[in-house]
């Protein structure tokens, strides 16, 4: 306790001077994604393929305010729906025989609403101060500022924002399956400008430093007419 008395004055130092830092990041993430206008749209559709050891399953992610979400992805002929509508979520998955909706647990709704991105994890975290800024690193080839994120369950994972166009270029995560913890890093190869708000296009994902597969976005709409019947299960 005493160390830290003593160095309390230099963490104090530190620490304003790390949030000035953080502040102008934030800032300047906000404005190159077009999050002020994201801000006032009311749905978005996306079309998009996702690839998984060689398998491509194509995807269509709809969601509307506030909290609406529905995931349809095709394999095989087979559709795998995962849903949130507000209050609940649902899930349909012929290939674990569930051919009719399941309720998804609360502690694994987690999953489903980070498709919603109406909710910007990074201005979430940074709003209520569990964003830190770590430092830099090369990615790619690309300058990058290196952030750590904290979701509200606790879960950290690693931001790291291109210094000279400050989008988003990758960023790392801990998954635990089959009882096993893997570390996971997205790449974001490519953004489709929509309106002026930016939306990742292509992502390459690895695990555990090895490629796994991906998603590539084919179309993104913005307040397209989606009625609130798409998210009640039937």
């Amino acid at each position: 306790m005493k160390r830290l008395i003593i160095l309390l004055p230099a963490i104090l130092v530190a620490s304003v001077c790390s949030a000035q830092s953080l502040d102008e990041i934030v800032n300047r993430y906000y404005n190159a994604n077009g999050t002020e206008k994201l801000e006032k749209a009311t749905t978005l559709y996306m079309e998009g393929r996702a690839t998984q050891m060689g398998t491509e399953m194509p995807m269509i992610i709809s969601v509307k305010r506030p909290d609406k979400v529905k995931v349809i992805i095709t394999y095989s002929g087979m559709d795998i729906i995962t849903m949130y509508d507000g209050e609940k979520g649902y899930m349909v998955n012929p290939l674990a025989g569930m051919t009719e909706p399941v309720e998804i647990p609360a502690e694994q709704l987690s999953g489903v609403k980070e498709y919603n991105m109406f909710r910007n994890n990074v201005m979430d975290a940074f709003r209520a101060g569990k964003l830190k800024l770590d430092g830099e690193e090369q990615v790619n080839g690309k300058p990058a500022f290196k952030l750590t994120l904290t979701s509200e369950s606790g879960d950290v994972s690693g931001l790291f924002i291109d210094k000279e166009s400050y989008l988003t270029i990758k960023t790392t995560s801990k998954v635990s399956q089959m009882g096993q913890e893997m570390e996971v890093e997205s790449y974001i190869k490519e953004y489709h400008d929509v309106n002026g708000v930016k939306f990742a296009k292509v992502i390459t994902q690895m695990v555990n430093g090895m490629e796994m597969g991906g998603v590539t976005f084919d179309k993104v709409e913005i307040d397209r007419e989606i009625a609130d019947s798409v998210f009640t299960i039937k």
